[in-house]
């Protein structure tokens, strides 16, 4: 290394480490050249995100941070609890429409338009599919019912409880106790 170059070296090492982390950062930056082109300004200068001022709604079917629903399953040692279970839904014109929609998507195919077993895929699974109207059923409480609807039951009954909200799961349990006029 040249005496010139040793010399402006030892310099500038000296200026650097003179530098208090102020007068660092005093000088200009690229991004500060950057920010001097008008276009370029609301790159450097742009909108921050304060995430706690305006928290967001969850989109629908997240599952909270708490976690998500834990229904026990249909099965008798479960029996008391889930007939502790309360349908938090009234049973109004609104709630029997949607329950009636939500049935239809999701029920009518094995359980039938009336409830009487006899839907599209009965015949493919040896007509074993439940009646809804059937007096077992029409006695089983409505925390049963959305136990059965949540987890499924025995074989053919697939659980829905991660492909149906629990306000729609009890909007079916209202449609349901309507089917073959059994209404309670």
């Amino acid at each position: 290394m040249s005496p010139r170059r040793a010399a402006a070296v030892l310099v500038l090492v000296a200026v650097v480490a003179g530098c208090t982390r102020e007068q660092w950062h005093r000088f200009p930056s690229p991004d500060d050249l950057v920010a001097a082109v008008p276009w370029f300004s609301v790159m450097h200068r742009g909108i921050a995100i304060q995430p706690y001022k305006m928290p967001l709604q969850p989109v629908e079917g997240a599952v909270p941070i708490t976690g998500r629903e834990v229904v026990p399953a249909a099965v008798p040692q479960h029996q008391a609890q889930l007939d502790r279970l309360v349908n938090p839904v009234q049973v109004t014109a609104e709630s029997l429409e949607r329950g009636r929609d939500r049935y239809e998507i999701y029920c009518s195919v094995c359980h039938g338009a009336e409830g009487l077993g006899d839907g599209l895929v009965a015949p493919s699974l040896a007509n074993a599919v439940r009646n809804l109207t059937d007096d077992r059923v029409v006695r089983s409480s409505d925390g049963w019912v959305y136990g059965v609807i949540t987890n499924g039951f025995g074989a053919l009954m697939p659980e829905y409880g991660g492909r149906i909200t629990p306000a729609d799961k009890w909007h079916i349990v209202n449609y349901m106790r309507t089917l073959g006029g059994t209404a309670r």
